[in-house]
């Protein structure tokens, strides 16, 4: 694999910068045109208490594991600047034009400058980052950090640091959404299966290790256990009830808690009542137990929703319903890379090796998607990796139609 500085023309000094301007510009616009900020106000109340002095909680002194805490930090900071909004909008934009650079750097790395620069050049202008980046959710944050963590793992066996940047990063990760732990798990095993460098793979896990210890040990002692995110278990049993496909891919995931826990017994109500702590572990422990009981007590109805839900992560449908037009803008743009980055791995298969972190990325989030839930916001920072491989497709149809060679796709 060539280095990018080696295969890098001169224009991509233009080119690229613009590009990431282009992305900051666009998403200051969409803050501008949309009416849409505040989308899940728990951060904001995190980030209040934290700057008020209660730390990591929704309110002092309760629930203080309630969401990990990167982008609470994030939006403290913002508080304290006294302009809260545009604040998270400079900031959100800033991520932006970094995840827009990061895309053409994966993407020259795999598959030379000119396909990184189409997907960069799609990243840019993908409506749905124009509309949604600049609200306050942890998306284009945990975009922007999956690709760091991607970009780091990539390098994992060039020299001991990359290595260790690589677990740094996927740490962060785990802190900005405790759903890639899954990843993060797996993610340094593929630095021994696809190298068989035991040594990077021993620091990689270390170094993430040691990122998230810190948070770990904190609510350890704070909530009684050493968990990254407290609502798991009201998480999984509302996407594990009978209520779950009553309102869900169509309204949000939210509605169904109190369908699905009117719908208890009275027995179970009261024992439901009687499960009180200040961080609601003890409650989200029961809902966990429930949630389990129903997989096991319905294994096939379970297997078959945790298809369809997998289906509903990467549907071309937006999920929550937002209606006719901002729907047929969303499957305009999405539909192609999705039929397009499918088309780029089939094509890229021979190179599986050198892909494994990209598919571990995809699986992981495959694997959660089936048996939680997800809506169309939060697959979101898999699709530069979508926007690549189409363009990879793209140039090979291109290359098959005006030009005389195949570009090098089976190369191992």
């Amino acid at each position: 694999m060539s280095r990018l500085s080696e295969v890098s023309p001169a224009w991509t000094r233009v080119v690229v910068p613009g590009l990431c301007v282009l992305a900051f510009a666009s998403r200051i616009l969409g803050s501008l045109l949309s009416g849409h900020f505040l989308a899940y106000p728990q951060y904001y109340n995190i980030a209040r208490t934290l700057v008020g002095g209660g730390g990591y909680c929704l309110a002092p002194g309760r629930y203080c594991a309630y969401y990990p805490p990167v982008y609470p930090t994030i939006l403290a900071g913002c508080l304290l600047t006294g302009h809260f909004r545009q604040a998270v909008v400079i900031v959100s934009s800033v991520f932006a034009a970094g995840l827009v650079y990061l895309t053409w750097r994966i993407g020259a790395r795999l598959f030379g400058c000119v396909t990184g620069m189409l997907a960069a050049a799609y990243c840019a202008i993908y409506p749905y980052y124009i509309w949604h980046d600049t609200v306050v959710q942890e998306n284009v944050t945990l975009a922007f950090v999956a690709a760091v963590s991607l970009w780091c793992l990539l390098h994992a066996t060039l020299s001991r640091r990359w290595a260790a940047a690589a677990g740094v990063a996927l740490g962060f990760c785990v802190l900005t959404k405790a759903n890639m732990l899954l990843f993060a798990l797996i993610a340094p095993a593929w630095v021994w299966v696809g190298t068989k460098n035991v040594e990077r793979a021993v620091i990689v896990y270390l170094a993430m290790l040691l990122t998230l210890a810190p948070w770990v040990i904190r609510t350890e002692r704070l909530v009684g256990a050493p968990i990254i995110y407290s609502p798991a278990g009201l998480a999984l049993f509302t996407a594990n009830n009978a209520a779950t496909f009553r309102y869900f891919p169509g309204r949000s995931i939210d509605n169904v808690h109190a369908p699905a826990l009117a719908a208890l017994s009275d027995e179970e109500k009261r024992d439901f009542a009687a499960q009180k702590d200040p961080n609601g572990i003890l409650r989200s422990n029961w809902l966990w137990q429930r949630g389990m009981l129903y997989i096991k007590q319905h294994p096939w109805l379970s297997l078959i929703g945790g298809v369809r839900k997998i289906g509903i992560g990467f549907s071309p449908i937006f999920s929550p319903d937002k209606g006719l037009g901002q729907g047929a803008v969303y499957f305009a743009s999405y539909f192609p890379i999705l039929a397009g980055g499918l088309a780029g791995m089939w094509l890229t298969r021979g190179r599986w090796r050198e892909f494994g972190y990209i598919y571990l990325l995809f699986a992981s989030f495959a694997m959660g998607t089936a048996v939680f839930w997800a809506h169309t916001s939060h697959r979101v920072y898999l699709d530069p990796y979508l926007m690549i491989f189409a363009a990879y497709a793209m140039r090979y149809i291109w290359s098959l139609t005006y030009g005389r060679n195949r570009l090098p796709a089976a190369r191992h």
